[in-house]
């Protein structure tokens, strides 16, 4: 049913004049008459009493005109409802952001999601907590909005670096490691490893360099906690490999940290989100806020 003739009904009613209802919707008395015969045509009734001798219409209307009367209100007040979320979407009064989060994202971006819900206090915040592999799943999979990868970049994903850190051999206080000025990942190859969840992309890239290394590393559990991993070192269970930003702030006097060198291996993350969808209000104010705070991402 065409909305523009629900409306020019419903303005013949409420004017009380089809000439009048013409001159307030800026269109002529044919576009009128038109439009309210195709309506009757469509409907298969007919909506006004006739004028005397039939020859001209009045405003007044039969039964099943002041039946559809009142539904054409209701489609008309909807209509205006569907437009005024859309701009309250579009001006930020209201609307949901999904953001992916690994589990050490999070905490690196808590001043950023703070200042978010400052400037759009009515934009409700959902968070994925799962690994950069699950993450970036999701981006694709077009579940979230937008969310935190670490290295590898689909080629539909547009990003914004944030974090590029080298990584540290975290072993326990008294390791033979202890005093070395660095370590390379071929000096671990016997060392009981401590390593991440399946979902973690940093625990496949351990993996692939120490297999390029020629060896597998011996690994004695998985866990998704980084605090638990570094809490497991410092009962001497095995080594781990974390990044140094998250390695200064751990207590110096319960761990060794030592530089891992000549590798490639390094925790450089990225705020991702997926091109091939057209991007909402909510994401471009998050991702106005990740360029300009970017300084502010740390623990």
């Amino acid at each position: 049913m065409d909305i523009k003739s629900l409306k020019i009904f419903v303005q013949i009613i409420q004017s009380q004049s089809f000439t009048l209802a013409a001159e307030q919707l800026f269109v002529t008395q044919p576009t009128v008459s038109k439009a309210i015969a195709g309506l009757e045509e469509e409907l298969g009734t007919t909506l006004f009493k006739k004028g005397e001798a039939g020859r001209k219409r009045e405003v007044e209307l039969t039964y099943t005109g002041q039946q559809v009367y009142q539904h054409a209100l209701n489609i008309l007040d909807e209509q205006k409802k569907i437009y005024e979320v859309l701009d309250d979407i579009k001006h930020l009064k209201r609307g949901k952001l999904t953001l992916g989060l690994p589990p050490l994202g999070s905490v690196l971006l808590t001043s950023l999601i703070a200042i978010f819900h400052k400037q759009h206090p009515n934009i409700e915040l959902k968070f994925l907590e799962v690994g950069s592999n699950t993450i970036e799943q999701a981006i694709l999979a077009k579940t979230i909005d937008v969310g935190i990868l670490l290295n590898h970049i689909h080629p539909l994903l547009a990003v914004i670096p944030i974090i590029d850190s080298p990584l540290c051999l975290l072993s326990p206080r008294h390791s033979r490691w202890k005093h070395a000025k660095g370590i390379t990942l071929n000096d671990l190859k016997d060392e009981q490893f401590l390593l991440y969840d399946d979902s973690f992309t940093l625990n496949h890239l351990i993996i692939q360099a120490a297999n390029l290394e020629g060896f597998e590393p011996h690994i004695v559990c998985k866990s998704s906690q980084w605090d638990f991993i570094a809490k497991l070192v410092e009962s001497a269970m095995g080594i781990a490999l974390l990044p140094q930003i998250y390695c200064e702030q751990l207590d110096q006097d319960k761990f060794s940290i030592t530089p891992l060198i000549n590798t490639p291996l390094r925790w450089t993350l990225s705020m991702a989100w997926n091109t091939s969808v057209p991007m909402t209000a909510a994401t471009r104010a998050w991702l106005a806020i990740v360029e300009q705070y970017r300084h502010e991402i740390k623990f």
